[in-house]
């Protein structure tokens, strides 16, 4: 009935919205595709028409994320199937233009989540020339007051636990990515990080020298992670919300229950597991000056 594939968008309760509009677009290097009646400013990688939605706001923060979905049925018949496993789903008419089939719910901790069937393209198709220019948005990590019951919850939605750090932060993807969420036990709600997908790890090294030109501080990495393995450095945007760069992540091939075997790789096969703190954070022993958890 349901096939959630793809992260699609992250939205943002946006102060300033002129220095964020001048990150997005001439530091990370997404395309501004639409500014809506109500001010909020819509940014696409290179073919959707948003990947990013940045919505004018007295406090910073997420305001909502989004995933593509496939189905036989309509939408009505989805937002049925939804209520049969628990999930208050409702139709969603306003706030993203071009996409159709737009349901809204939220999950457990109150994050407000969008499935969409369609994403509407840009008719400014294809990657800008400078800044970061990441591939896609890959993946956001959430606080949240119980990892354990999250996974559980996106268990409903299709999506796959692929690793955990001890018992407090829970990775999950709904395609062949190691994870496009994860989720954080802690003390706190809101978003932990947004990653973008780099090429490889030249395109990461030549940003990281593009990010010190234009004043934007490297607060850890980069290094590789255990979980997931992906290579990865952090900084944050002009609000505060913790960006991470990374590249090389491992590939979840579902059918077998393993990762796709790669040199760095400790087990052979790699399966999901449960990590230790002290041995998934860095594996190439970098300390983190600024805790990242």
């Amino acid at each position: 009935m349901l096939h959630v594939f793809k992260l699609g968008f992250a939205a943002f309760h946006v102060q300033d919205m002129q220095a964020m509009k001048k990150y997005y677009e001439d530091i990370a290097g997404f395309t501004l595709t639409e500014t809506d009646k109500n001010g909020s400013a819509y940014f696409s990688t290179s073919t959707d028409h948003h990947n990013i939605v940045l919505i004018p706001s007295d406090r910073s923060g997420i305001h909502s994320f989004g995933f593509q979905y496939e189905s036989e049925g309509s939408r009505e018949e989805v937002i049925e199937h939804l209520k049969s496993l628990g999930i208050e789903a409702s139709k969603a008419e306003d706030g993203h233009p071009v996409m159709k089939d737009v349901i809204a719910f939220q999950d457990p901790e109150g994050y407000s989540v969008r499935l969409f069937r369609e994403t509407g393209e840009t008719k400014k198709k294809g990657f800008k020339s400078a800044g970061i220019v990441p591939n896609k948005i890959g993946h956001l990590s959430v606080r949240v007051s119980d990892a354990k019951a999250q996974v559980e919850f996106y268990k409903k939605l299709g999506f796959d636990n692929t690793d955990w750090i001890e018992d407090f932060f829970g990775f999950m993807t709904c395609n062949r990515d190691h994870h496009v969420l994860n989720f954080f036990t802690s003390e706190t709600k809101g978003m932990h990080h947004l990653a973008l997908e780099m090429r490889n790890y030249q395109h990461l090294i030549s940003t990281l020298d593009f990010l010190r030109l234009n004043g934007v501080n490297i607060v850890w990495g980069p290094s590789r992670h255990g979980a997931g393995h992906n290579i990865a450095c952090y900084h944050y945007d002009p609000e505060g919300n913790l960006i991470e760069l990374f590249t090389d992540g491992d590939v979840y091939i579902k059918e077998l229950g393993i990762f796709d075997p790669r040199p760095w790789h400790k087990d052979f096969p790699q399966k999901p597991k449960v990590w230790k703190t002290d041995e998934c954070l860095s594996l190439w022993g970098v300390d983190f000056e600024k805790a990242l958890v």
